[in-house]
């Protein structure tokens, strides 16, 4: 690929996932500065590595694939560990500010890993089954599988606040 076609490739690629993928690393990441910081890392390394894209999956499956693994390498850091939370930082009042209800974003966020992922990239990024499916490298009756369990984990959690107790 002529240097030229990459420029105007990444810069498609830029308008098109930026704000997709700086939703879906701040999702995981739990932090917005932290997640700027994956999708810029996320962008450079597939554009160092554009010429290895053989279009076997669609280019923003590719992008999807390469920000949640940097992300994952985020949090595996122990630079991620001696950080204050984002947590300690959220429960300070601020002034002015109305309550927002994040119960179910918090919910979502207590689910395990595969099952946070699964229903980030299907509800949030509105990602198919099947595109899911590719991004993880599972089957796809493993993506379906966690769906279910998550949806019934989140039900579980969520009765009497957003589901009607039964």
């Amino acid at each position: 690929m002529e240097q030229e076609e990459k420029k105007v490739l990444f810069q498609k690629m830029l308008e098109e996932e930026g704000d997709r993928l700086l939703r879906l690393c701040t999702l995981y990441l739990k932090d917005r500065n932290l997640a700027e910081d994956a999708v810029q890392e996320s962008f450079l390394r597939a554009f160092q590595h554009m010429d290895e894209f053989r279009g076997q999956a669609a280019m923003a499956t590719w992008l999807t694939r390469i920000a949640i693994n940097v992300c994952k390498g985020y949090l595996r850091s122990p630079w991620h560990w001696r950080r204050l939370p984002a947590q300690v930082l959220e429960q300070l009042p601020a002034p002015g500010m109305p309550e927002t209800d994040d119960t179910l974003p918090r919910a979502v966020m207590a689910l395990s890993r595969p099952y946070r992922e699964v229903v980030l990239l299907y509800y949030y990024q509105q990602l198919k089954v099947r595109e899911i499916a590719e991004i993880l490298h599972v089957p796809l009756s493993t993506v379906t599988v966690r769906l279910s369990r998550a949806r019934r984990q989140l039900k579980e959690q969520l009765k009497g606040w957003y589901y009607d107790e039964e």
